[in-house]
């Protein structure tokens, strides 16, 4: 497992500030700006390689050096909760920014035990320009049978969603359901982005959680 380091130490360097957060007017949409910084998280090894856009047999590089990588460089990256059935969402629509690195949205805070759908989007400025781009997804969430199909990823395991994802992020975004919470299963883990472009690597992500549910999530998250 390496850790995608999101350090609180750069709280100076990038904020001036690690635990604050303001709401804000923003076309028709409420948004709240997070200023904390995200905590570390750990993600399997091999995920981090791709992420880095290190093809496998690199990874070594010739007569066993370390293969080259480029700069790393931490992005913003902002989360939308759009309803699709009104009362899902416990204040209707927000727009969820985090600073540089990502951060973690706890569903608990913004999702309702009204039966319906609502939609996830994000938005990642530095796919703009960006020669080579990435989208994982590792699980955090316990696979579970819901109606003859299986829910969630299971625990550590990651997944290429980059084409997927893309289209849904230029359309609403990824539908959930949250009848018996099924979104849980569907957003419980961790959202990584990356985008390569003038030889750095941009990267940031987004922990979903959902403290109210806990007992649907893998034993380590």
């Amino acid at each position: 497992m390496n850790k995608l380091i999101l350090a609180a130490g750069l709280c100076v360097l990038f904020l001036g500030a690690c635990s604050k957060h303001s709401e804000e007017a923003h076309e028709d949409i409420r948004t709240l700006k997070v200023e904390d910084l995200p905590d570390d998280i750990r993600i399997p090894g091999k995920a981090y390689t791709e992420l880095q856009f290190v093809p496998p047999h690199e990874e070594g590089g010739h007569g066993g050096a370390p293969a080259a990588t480029p700069a790393v460089v931490f992005a913003e990256v902002t989360v939308t909760l759009k309803e699709k059935s009104p009362g899902t969402l416990k204040d209707g629509d927000i727009k969820i920014k985090f600073p540089r690195g990502g951060g973690q949205v706890n569903l608990a805070d913004y999702v309702t035990d009204q039966a319906g759908s609502f939609y996830v989007n994000f938005e990642f400025p530095d796919f703009e320009n960006a020669t080579q781009k990435k989208i994982l997804f590792v699980s955090k969430a316990r696979k579970r049978r819901l109606d003859n199909q299986i829910y969630g990823g299971g625990c550590n395991q990651f997944f290429d969603i980059t084409k997927k994802a893309e289209k849904a992020m230029t359309a609403d975004g990824i539908k959930v359901n949250t009848v018996r919470e099924r979104y849980t299963s569907v957003l419980g883990g961790h959202f990584l982005f990356s985008a390569l472009k003038e030889g750095s690597v941009y990267l940031a992500q987004v922990t979903f959680k959902d403290s109210a549910h806990t007992h649907l999530f893998c034993e380590d998250f």
